[in-house]
């Protein structure tokens, strides 16, 4: 059985999935959390970094990671372009909370840098992970942003990147790119049935209907 082990930073969480013939780093979390990152991965044989999205505070460490690690780095190709341009695609927020997470998204996104990095790896929609020792599938989650991915991990747990949330309660992103496309991909994720879900943000809870 895969194991999912939770790594809580500052702002994201990002996730070490260790199977029998080695594990995955999903997501890189921002720069303050890169060491503890790191340590959490020596001698797990980490073998491949899988970014959920292209937003800076999951993919900060990618390149330092990466290179520390010496693994190559997946992602989806329609996000590419967020690694040089943050404010390549649109960021909505909605209701109070939304639009103040919008606010300081965009904030940081203006102030900080992310190291430049190419992705060796284009995930898309049906990519295993079988081959990097973990017993995992890719599922395409637009909405939040144009290419945003997340794991289906044997059919009991589902790595969520932001298509969900688990802030103020758990439930679909309060900032995104496209909210039809945003539902749609929480409904998706809702009718997978019995599974465990894990957020880019906050603790995971069962699946539900996610409104």
């Amino acid at each position: 059985m895969t194991e999912i082990k939770r790594i809580a930073g500052k702002m994201a969480n990002c996730y070490l999935l260790m199977g029998k013939g080695g594990a995955v780093l999903v997501d890189t979390g921002e720069t303050g959390d890169r060491e503890k990152v790191l340590e959490m991965c020596r001698n797990k044989n980490v073998r491949l970094l899988v970014l959920t999205h292209g937003h800076i505070d999951h993919i900060q460490n990618a390149a330092y990671l990466a290179r520390e690690l010496q693994i190559p780095i997946g992602m989806n190709e329609k996000d590419v372009e967020l690694i040089r341009n943050q404010s390549a695609q649109p960021l909505t927020g909605t209701g109070i909370f939304g639009r103040v997470l919008e606010k300081a998204s965009k904030k940081k996104m203006a102030k900080e840098r992310i190291e430049n990095f190419i992705p060796e790896i284009f995930l898309k929609e049906g990519d295993t992970l079988e081959a990097f020792g973990v017993q995992a599938s890719v599922m395409e989650l637009p909405g939040h942003t144009e290419g945003s991915i997340g794991l289906d991990v044997e059919g009991r747990a589902v790595i969520a990147g932001d298509a969900l949330m688990h802030m103020l309660r758990p439930g679909p992103a309060g900032i995104y790119g496209d909210k039809r496309k945003l539902l749609e991909s929480a409904g998706r994720i809702a009718s997978l049935g019995s599974r465990e879900i894990y957020f880019g943000h906050g603790a995971p809870v069962l699946n539900r209907e996610w409104r």
